[in-house]
């Protein structure tokens, strides 16, 4: 069976090419009630060939697997919207997080060539009423822009269509930063409970805490990071970043010598991920070629935090420990081009937002022109 096949039975026992919007199956989100004659969307009962598939198309196009995996997340939270079937998982083997070549997906049954700017502002108004953020419906927003791209490209849709759905405004929205930078006892703090552990799991996580806080990866970058980037000469490692670009990190003495114990007495040198998934119960990582995924990483770090002494009510993200990185060469007296390109950001402005907080002088100087004021009367 290949990509293009078709299962011997059709996923849907509906007949014709139009379902009602009401989801055949249930969903992480709601199908938004259509105002429409019928479905805007056709909705097949068949998966669709790939080749022609103007959804599949886009996620082919990127260039990180990453972002591949994010856009595949909305494409099919769309498709299910629009009312879509959702496929069984198909197992693979004990690496559950492999896809099956022949896995099937709700956006495969969906005719994207049928968008248009009405069901666009349609669908960005529904994710709008379920409390989406303005930066996550902007990138709904995109996808779908180019997933119409990609039907105007197969001559699949009109360009005339394809403007009035570029037309479409972005959603305006201002957010703070998110995350901050941590002082040094927390990141200590973490690495206490790492480092009272004899285990694999321990050396991996201590080191992966470590090599974030020191280094400044991002969460991808460091799921990414295979045995033959490292070379073990230099101290050196190749991280590959956003749109595929290259650039080396320096691991600092302290943070070698956790990477050293981790390889040599856990994990061995064989190819593949440096960090590996270690299964409940095994003494020694599953060398695999794919490294832990990000929601992992955002698992460990939140449950060595629960572990922490002296860390209650404080939130630590993954990124927090790039902010830290960032923040604590900041105030060594680095400059902000320097900061960049250990950062990788394309631009400079980027990396401003990981050290400036403008607001905060003025927070300052507010609280105390008013420290004194409005106190209560002592009786």
């Amino acid at each position: 069976m290949t990509l293009d096949s078709f299962y011997p039975q059709p996923v849907s026992s509906q007949e014709g090419d139009y379902l009602p919007a009401g989801g055949i199956v249930e969903a992480p989100l709601q199908p938004f009630p259509v105002d429409f004659d019928r479905a805007p969307v056709r909705i097949s009962p068949t998966p669709l060939p790939r080749s022609r598939n103007p959804g599949y198309r886009h996620l082919r196009a990127q260039e990180s697997s990453v972002s591949a995996t994010s856009k595949r997340s909305q494409l099919n939270k769309l498709a299910l919207l629009l009312g879509a079937p959702n496929p069984p998982r198909l197992a693979m083997d004990e690496d559950a997080r492999r896809l099956h070549p022949n896995q099937l997906f709700p956006y495969d049954f969906v005719h994207w060539e049928d968008l248009s700017s009405e069901v666009v502002d349609e669908l960005l108004a529904h994710l709008r009423d379920l409390e989406l953020a303005g930066a996550t419906r902007n990138s709904y927003r995109a996808l779908l822009r180019g997933v119409a791209k990609e039907a105007w490209k197969l001559q699949l849709m009109s360009h005339e269509t394809f403007e009035l759905i570029k037309s479409v405004s972005s959603i305006r929205y201002k957010k703070l930063p998110g995350g901050k930078a941590h002082p040094e006892r927390v990141i200590r703090a973490l690495l206490d409970v790492c480092d009272a552990k004899d285990d694999a799991r321990s050396h991996r996580d201590g080191l992966m805490i470590a090599l974030m806080a020191t280094t400044g990866p991002r969460r991808a970058e460091v799921s990414g990071i295979q045995m033959s980037d490292i070379d073990f000469h230099t101290h050196e490692i190749r991280i590959t970043g956003k749109g595929n670009k290259d650039r080396i990190i320096q691991v600092p003495g302290s943070v070698w010598d956790r990477l050293t114990v981790y390889v040599h007495r856990f994990r061995g040198d064989k190819p593949g991920a440096l960090f590996t998934p270690i299964w409940n119960k095994r003494k020694n990582p599953d060398v695999v070629a794919k490294g832990l995924s990000t929601a992992s990483i955002n698992s460990r770090i939140d449950v060595i935090r629960k572990q922490a002494e002296g860390l209650t009510g404080i939130t630590i993200a993954p990124h927090d420990l790039r902010r830290t990185f960032a923040t604590d060469l900041f105030n060594a007296g680095m400059a902000l081009r320097e900061l960049q390109i250990l950062l990788g950001h394309a631009s400079m402005s980027t990396t401003e937002t990981y050290v400036f907080d403008e607001s905060s002088e003025y927070r300052a100087k507010a609280a105390t022109i008013n420290a004194d004021r409005f106190a209560a009367r002592k009786s």
